[in-house]
């Protein structure tokens, strides 16, 4: 008996290996779309969203499949409508209970892009919610892989879902620590699954993309910084991220002597985050005088970080630097100049190496103004409005009636134009849109008329997207082929 459960167990760990990510799903709650803009009425909430606590496989820190807990954030009330599907990764969080499955660490934000029409992920992260040991914070391995692993597990969910359409478009967006791992799932993507997904568009916003570098610099240096506990969490989660590498600095061997209880305590998880951040502060003020967290480290280590590139603290870093690459999608990296928490050169930083390693369509944006600055909180909710309409540009919301309408439609390609012949119904205030595979638009014409060519001399060979709408209703959604 024992030999065969063996084996049922065995066979069950390879079908995960093989492609299965969901374990199940749950349904725990909704939210109106006047709920949703109660937040803020910008947020211009136009459905109503249903909540499921997911579980499903993910990597370890350690590259071992695991359980892992998330949430997902459905539209409803249209039950033929395919929605793009959004990648949104939290920010730091207080502890293993603070996590968006139990409706907290920032899910708002969750329901914000799904009462705009996007089905939405959101992670708890590996080590958070239901995933079991230390969170390895900051760690862009584990960020990308919870996230992409989600997606995957919501594309099975819609196979169990009658209701549930999603088409082939993929938003990435994050804050703060979320900004972080949205850049690492962007990059996972247009790396290692860009057979299964392609970024439409993707908005990282205030994320510490250069961790070895510019947030070292931010932290470790003469000013003060109130958020000392973030440099205790990602010590304990690098030791269980790079085991080997780092098997020599324990917390007794990083930190000072005054500080090692109370960290340890955040490591049992008897005190949550923001506990410890205070305790820390108090402990900087009554020995130094003042909030600087390069005090709470032993010299040869604050050394080592400020001035040793190969010590293994700073090669653990460096390795999840997440800003050294070219984003082939549509990019964003929204950023306020007075942010108090990850500064704003991360993004300037990003901005300059990502476009000379050739980024086409990257920029970073800030969200506020010399004479009205905004700190880490007071970003989040313009950067993330701002991502919001700047998605929205790209989003389609293809309908599965479209085929059922009177009016049919008929494309044909010819010397660089494409022709469009309607038939069995009028058309009165039309508008035809060309999009590309990502969703960026190309071509937006009106269409009053049943017949219309258009040339599309300017356009590369390949596929894209023909929309065809009255009086903002679709009729139309179909890819044609220039060749």
């Amino acid at each position: 008996m024992r030999l065969v459960y063996t084996i049922l167990i065995s066979l069950a760990f390879q079908f995960v290996l093989q492609g299965q990510k969901l374990a199940s799903f749950e349904p725990i709650g909704s939210y109106s779309k006047g709920l949703i803009n109660f937040l803020d009425a910008n947020i211009r909430a136009t459905y109503d969203v249903d909540l499921y606590k997911v579980r499903y496989y993910t990597a370890d820190a350690l590259g071992e499949q695991h359980i892992a807990s998330g949430l997902v954030v459905l539209p409803t009330g249209d039950s033929d409508i395919y929605f793009p599907i959004t990648c949104y990764q939290h920010g730091t969080v207080g502890g293993r209970e603070d996590v968006p499955s139990n409706q907290m660490g920032g899910f708002q934000l969750a329901l914000a892009f799904a009462g705009r029409g996007y089905a939405v992920c959101a992670a708890d992260f590996v080590g958070l919610g239901d995933s079991p040991g230390i969170h390895p914070y900051v760690h862009a391995a584990t960020e990308a892989s919870a996230g992409v692993d989600l997606m995957y597990a919501l594309r099975e969910m819609a196979e169990q879902l009658p209701d549930l359409n999603l088409n082939d478009q993929v938003f990435v967006s994050g804050y703060s620590q979320g900004g972080h791992a949205a850049m690492a799932v962007h990059r996972a993507i247009e790396l290692e699954h860009s057979a299964d997904f392609t970024v439409t568009a993707a908005a990282p916003m205030s994320g510490p993309y250069s961790v070895s570098e510019r947030m070292v610099d931010f932290t470790l240096g003469d000013n003060e910084y109130q958020t000392v506990a973030y440099l205790s969490w990602l010590v304990l989660g690098y030791q269980t991220a790079y085991p080997s590498e780092l098997a020599e600095y324990s917390i007794e061997n990083v930190f000072k002597e005054e500080y090692v209880a109370d960290i340890n305590e955040f490591a049992a998880e008897t005190i949550d985050l923001w506990t410890l951040n205070d305790r820390m502060i108090a402990t900087l003020i009554n020995t130094v005088g003042t909030v600087t967290p390069k005090n709470t480290l032993k010299p040869e280590i604050l050394a080592a970080l400020t001035d040793d590139p190969t010590h293994p603290l700073s090669v653990a870093l460096a390795d999840n630097d997440t800003y050294d690459w070219a984003p082939q999608s549509p990019t964003r990296l929204y950023y306020c100049e007075g942010d108090d928490q990850v500064t704003y050169e991360n993004a300037i930083l990003a901005e300059e190496v990502m476009t000379a390693n050739g980024a086409e369509d990257l920029e970073a944006l800030r969200m506020d103004t010399d004479s009205n600055p905004l700190d880490h909180g007071g970003c989040v909710f313009p950067a993330t409005l701002n991502a919001l309409d700047w998605f929205d540009t790209f989003q389609i919301l293809s309908s599965t009636s479209d085929f059922e309408t009177e009016t049919e439609v008929q494309t044909y390609y010819y010397d660089n134009k494409l022709r469009i012949e309607l038939t069995n119904g009028l058309i009165r205030d039309g508008l035809m849109c060309i999009h590309d595979m990502s969703g960026r638009l190309l071509i937006s014409n009106s269409m009053t008329d049943t017949t219309q060519e258009v040339d599309l001399s300017g356009l590369s060979n390949g596929f894209y997207v023909l929309t065809i709408s009255e009086s903002n209703q679709l009729i139309k959604s179909t890819k044609v082929f220039k060749f």
